[in-house]
């Protein structure tokens, strides 16, 4: 056995009798010889042998209680007060160094007095130290050092009585003949006391060390030396080794016929060790089993951790292409933004890799662990019946350990579909290289009610130009809904879409607004209605706009002539279009009526782009795709907010 696996059951030889100890909890005796717990006690040395006078008292002096108070504040590993005490999950106190260091073995540390396997995620560092408990320790030693000099002055008053009492020791134990069982080999003394429920005789000194006044300790049984108590502190039967054929339920080791109805094993449950060999076999089979189901997990799981690793690479992989192809389309400036979206997507991919890496060898890790446990585990299962019961319970316990390690260690698939915030789109950033970024979800768009107009079915909606010049957005949402349709929670959706060319900085067009008209038709004459709209792109969603209310007009309200676009006398061209119209000159002056060309994609619900128009009856729109067909309306309002719409024409351009 390993220094360190000696230690992980006992400090030493002396600590490991004392957190071996299994009290029965019987009821409370008082011992023959009262100085063994006596209020005042005095140790005195005399060659190899260490003698105790007590001073009976009937009732608890403050010696007593001072005493009492010591062995609280002493660490059960070291017996020494304590230093840097922490506290551990069981609620058990330890020294920090080396006491508790020795025990911590990967996230666990046992408690060496109520034998507890505790958990502790953070390492040994995360274990809280027990402030207050080292004030009063601080307190203690000096009240401890003011006691010591009073008790000098009264040392000289005790001499006469220690001598008699030394004297009463020697002969008891000069009728003695049974050594202590925890003493040195070459310097044992006899035994004072043995304790039947620990199977071990003690000389006075080690039974002060070991059998303190206090939980579970006081409840042990302590009887005057005998022979029969020839158990070693593992609990064999050390004299009859040869003979084992029991084994003790209730002490969970081996014993032999002749000890079976000893003190030792007194009522307690026994069965044939070859029925204990069966059922704890069987219990670490299952267990290995277990272990062998969740490495079969652990693998099948590191094979996805690891094709979710490469998948997350390619992904990244495609996502770099995408830059580079867009970034291959502009200009030399792009080169320095290029080497910023490039390295700013490599630090992705290191964090994300990283992440997935230290992820795959914690599960290495795990299952290297693992097959190292169900590789011994089937050695000791080969090996002598008592050594293999020896192992058997913290054998089990580490199977169980691994077995939850394992399933810890499971597939977690990482959020590789969409790299949050890494959307690109140059389209409108071809014109605006030294400003390019990253693209962003669009600004909140807002209605302009200063030229929003309307007719007996149709709402004019007229969208301001986004305030940052760096939006793109691909299509604008319109909700409305009526007072009646808002009393009961209902609303309808107008989605129009946006194209590269209707961008604020794609191409220029002469006389255009650079404003975005929607037109909502199909309404109900003389109507409320609310109106409120969102712009939206890949990377996100805007927020709704502020709610615009507008009001339809009555039959025969509206005082403006409606426009007409004459289609026979209109021109296509490759990339242009000339519209005939004479209602801009049909017109009074003093009517103050405005007219505009509406023109988009034909077949699409696109929002609508704008042309002023002025007194002339031929309208040329530019900027235009070759061999596509276009729909186009004039708009004719006043500053009432009234409108008229025009007939609808359709003219497909020329090929270029």
């Amino acid at each position: 056995m390993s220094k360190k696996k000696a230690f992980s059951n006992g400090s030493s030889t002396r600590a490991n009798n004392v957190t071996n100890l299994r009290p029965r909890y019987p009821a409370k005796k008082e011992f023959g010889d009262a100085f063994l717990f006596s209020p005042v006690s005095v140790i005195a040395t005399n060659g190899n042998h260490a003698f105790e006078h007590v001073r009976a008292a009937p009732a608890k002096s403050p010696v007593k209680a001072q005493m009492e108070v010591d062995s609280d504040l002493q660490c059960p590993i070291c017996l020494e007060l304590f230093s840097y005490p922490i506290i551990l999950p069981c609620s058990h106190v330890l020294c920090r160094s080396p006491c508790a260091e020795h025990l911590f073995d990967f996230n666990f540390i046992r408690c060496p007095v109520c034998r507890d396997n505790c958990y502790v995620s953070g390492g040994i560092g995360s274990l809280p130290r027990v402030i207050a408990l080292e004030n009063i320790i601080e307190r203690y030693k000096a009240d401890r050092t003011s006691r010591e000099n009073t008790n000098d002055r009264n040392k000289s008053a005790d001499s006469s009585f220690l001598d008699a009492s030394l004297s009463s020791q020697s002969d008891v134990e000069k009728d003695s003949s049974i050594l202590c069982n925890l003493c040195n080999s070459v310097s044992k003394k006899k035994a004072k006391k043995s304790c039947l429920d620990c199977n071990v005789s003690y000389c006075s000194n080690c039974l002060l060390l070991t059998h303190q006044k206090k939980d579970p300790f006081n409840t042990h049984e302590l009887v005057s030396p005998r022979d029969d108590v020839s158990h070693s502190v593992t609990g064999l039967c050390s004299k009859h080794s040869d003979q084992l054929s029991l084994f003790c339920k209730d002490c969970g080791v081996p014993t032999c016929t002749l000890c079976k109805d000893s003190s030792l094993h007194k009522d307690h449950f026994m069965i044939t060790i070859e029925s204990a060999y069966t059922d704890i076999k069987a219990s670490i089979d299952k267990n290995l089993q277990k272990l062998g189901v969740s490495q079969e997990k652990v693998t099948s799981s590191l094979q996805h951790q690891r094709d979710n690793l490469k998948e997350m690479q390619q992904k990244i992989d495609r996502k770099r292409s995408e830059i580079n192809a867009q970034c291959d389309q502009l200009l030399a400036e792009i080169e320095n933004k290029r080497s910023f979206f490039l390295a700013d997507l490599e630090y992705e991919e290191r964090i994300r890799q990283n992440e997935q890496e230290e992820l795959i060898k914690v599960m290495e890790r795990i299952l290297g662990s693992s097959q190292a446990l169900y590789s011994y585990t089937s050695e000791v299962l080969n090996e002598d019946v008592s050594e293999f019961l020896e192992v058997a319970n913290t054998l089990s316990e580490k199977l169980v350990k691994a077995t939850a390690d394992c399933e810890t260690a499971q597939f977690q698939p990482s959020d590789c579909d969409v790299l949050p915030g890494k959307l690109v789109d140059f389209r409108k950033e071809r014109n605006v290289i030294r400003e390019m970024n990253y693209l962003l979800a669009p600004e909140t768009p807002s209605i302009d009610v200063t030229r929003c107009s309307r007719s007996e079915d149709t709402v004019v909606l007229v969208l301001s130009p986004p305030r940052n010049l760096h939006d793109v957005i691909d299509q604008y949402e319109i909700h409305y809904c009526s007072e009646e349709q808002k009393s009961l929670e209902i609303e309808d959706t107008l989605i129009v879409k946006n194209v590269p060319e209707d961008r604020l900085l794609g191409k220029i067009v002469p006389n255009c607004s650079g404003v975005v008209v929607v037109l909502v038709e199909n309404l109900c004459k003389s109507t409320t209605y609310y109106f409120c709209v969102s712009a939206s792109n890949q990377s996100g969603r805007s927020a709704n706009s502020e709610v615009v209310q507008c009001t339809t007009l009555l039959p025969g309200e509206s005082v403006i002539p409606a426009p007409v676009i004459v289609e026979s006398l209109c021109r296509p061209f490759a990339t242009s279009v000339q519209i005939y119209s004479s209602s801009p000159q049909d017109v009074a002056a003093e009517q103050h009526i405005s007219h505009f060309l509406l023109y988009r994609p034909r077949g699409q619900s696109r929002a609508w782009k704008t042309l002023s128009l002025y007194g002339r009856q031929d309208h040329r729109v530019f900027g235009l795709i070759a061999s596509t067909d276009y729909e186009f309306v004039i708009l004719g309002c006043n500053q009432r907010g009234e409108c008229q719409v025009s007939n609808r024409v359709v003219i497909h351009t020329e090929q270029s």
